[in-house]
């Protein structure tokens, strides 16, 4: 979940169910336990991964680990999304690509190939009940942006129906999906400015409430895997990029890592 209902998200909370790692820096369950796990597991599976590889990156200035379990929170989406596919359909709140939190990780970790699977498998339409339709606009675009590149009018008409449901306004996001679309590296670079600049201060209203969580403060708090989705996103359309952007570590959008099997994500 969200700490907010607009794309500008702080940190990604814990999902409902009890995290598979009572610790952030804590390993995962082992492959027997990840086998048998249901939709609501594979929901927090994702998550999880991501908390390992921002302490890796963070603790351990592990470029590699921190990559490596990136597209482990992706292929485990990818798993998830293939059974919606092969099995009975899933619960709402687990479909909704707002709270997927294992596309961000694919695309933070420029794992093209994944994060192409997991758009081609996601939902097209908003899961009223289960989130915002600005939210859902925002990764919807982003999905696109990746499965049809060269589909600009789609593109265009998601921008324009995200500007409508937010009444006029072009915000920051809004600005920097259009650079992206645009291919404008300068215009791309100014809305990252001002993408940051929202998040700290959505960062700092975080800090105040009542549900604050220091463990996640300190993990996804610190990097900022919306924003370095977005760089990815901009270097995968050749863009310039900012060097060094706030709570964007150069070690994070340089890092790679081999590619990994499918079932990966079995093997914390």
């Amino acid at each position: 979940m969200t700490v907010s209902h607009s794309a500008a998200t702080t940190v990604e909370r814990r999902p409902a169910r009890r995290s598979l790692a009572s610790s952030p820096c804590k390993q995962t369950p082992t492959g027997e336990r990840l086998r048998d796990a249901n939709a609501e597991d594979l929901l927090t599976i994702p998550f999880s991964y991501r908390i390992l590889g921002i302490c890796a990156l963070l603790r351990d200035l592990d470029g590699e680990s921190f990559t490596q379990s990136l597209r482990k929170s992706s292929l485990a989406r990818m798993h998830l999304m293939q059974q919606r596919s092969a099995q009975a359909p899933l619960p709402h709140h687990v479909l909704a690509i707002s709270k997927d939190t294992g596309f961000i990780a694919a695309l933070a970790a420029g794992d093209i190939d994944t994060e192409t699977r997991i758009a081609e498998h996601s939902p097209r339409a908003v899961i009223d009940g289960a989130e915002y339709e600005e939210d859902f606009l925002f990764y919807h675009f982003q999905q696109r942006m990746l499965s049809t590149p060269t589909n600009q009018a789609e593109l265009q008409g998601i921008i324009d129906r995200w500007t409508r449901v937010e009444e006029g306004e072009a915000t920051a996001y809004i600005t920097i999906c259009q650079a992206l679309l645009e291919q404008n590296a300068a215009s791309f670079c100014s809305a990252l400015d001002a993408v940051l600049e929202m998040h700290k201060e959505q960062l700092r209203r975080y800090g105040k409430q009542a549900d604050f969580d220091r463990e996640l403060a300190a993990t996804e708090g610190k990097v900022y895997l919306n924003g370095l989705a977005l760089v990815r996103l901009a270097q995968s359309l050749k863009l310039a990029v900012p060097e060094r952007p706030e709570l964007i570590p150069r070690r994070a959008h340089e890092a790679s890592c081999p590619p990994l099997p499918e079932d990966a994500w079995l093997r914390p």
